[in-house]
């Protein structure tokens, strides 16, 4: 039976705490539902030495339909997300997307920036050490081949974020926080073609916010 390495717990109370603990311990990760990351820790695909649980933040938690426009925090629940009338009534597709995340357990804890950031899937990482280890890793985790496609010279494992496309099409921005400051980009930057490194975020980067703007007439 594979166990939980042990780590640290932080619980900051804002975004700059958050993204100044990150700065200064390079070896932790952030985590909000750990949906994704917790699985992977419990696999050994990841072992951080600390967490730094994003769920505290009032800040992330929040969702506004004021002013004709959507803002979702990055710690909202998908629950919560697929349950909100105003989200509901002027975003139904978002809605709906949330509404079909796994099963009802699984949403009353994962996040809008989980899911937005999920690592990428692929059958030859997604195993137990041991399995990893004794087939040879593979290109997204420390070795030289691609198992899906041999011959070539990068990582094809897919991201399955089930928010995104419904986000994308609708032209969502993504609010980004670091310690280099806040920046805001469109939804669609900050994914690259890249099974390894599928997210455009700069190293200690969160994201904080998902703005969608209103409805066309």
């Amino acid at each position: 039976m594979e166990v939980l390495p042990a780590f640290r717990l932080h619980r900051p109370a804002s975004v700059e705490e958050a993204v100044e603990l990150r700065h200064g311990d390079p070896d932790s990760r952030f985590v909000a539902g750990g949906t994704d990351l917790i699985v992977n820790v419990r696999r050994g695909i990841e072992a951080p030495g600390a967490l730094i649980d994003l769920t505290g933040i009032d800040a992330l938690r929040r969702i506004d339909t004021g002013n004709g426009a959507l803002s979702l925090g990055a710690a909202v629940t998908l629950a919560e997300l697929a349950a909100h009338p105003g989200v509901g009534e002027g975003w139904p597709v978002v809605a709906a997307a949330a509404r079909e995340v796994a099963g009802s357990t699984h949403r009353q804890v994962a996040t809008v920036g989980g899911n937005l950031c999920l690592d990428t899937r692929c059958v030859y990482y997604n195993q137990s050490e041991w399995w990893r280890r004794s087939n040879g890793y593979c290109l997204k985790d420390g070795g030289e081949v691609c198992y899906v496609a041999p011959g070539g010279d990068r990582c094809w494992a897919a991201f399955s974020g089930d928010l995104a496309p419904s986000l994308l099409v609708l032209g969502a921005t993504a609010e980004i926080a670091g310690p280099a400051g806040g920046r805001t980009i469109p939804l669609d930057e900050m994914y690259a073609d890249d099974g390894v490194a599928h997210l455009r975020l700069d190293d200690g980067e969160v994201l904080t916010c998902v703005r969608v703007p209103a409805p066309h007439a």
